[in-house]
């Protein structure tokens, strides 16, 4: 039970750090490349 309750644990820990870093990768994304349009543009 013990080692259940730890896999448990871990892998929604891993599921909400994937999702957060989804949540923040996906705007940086189009910042960066919205820098990089801008730098390469002029």
């Amino acid at each position: 039970m013990a080692d259940d309750q730890n896999f448990k644990e871990v892998y929604n820990v891993w599921y909400f750090l994937g999702a957060v870093a989804t949540l923040v990768a996906l705007p940086l994304m189009h910042v960066i490349l919205g820098w990089l349009t801008f730098f390469f543009g002029v």
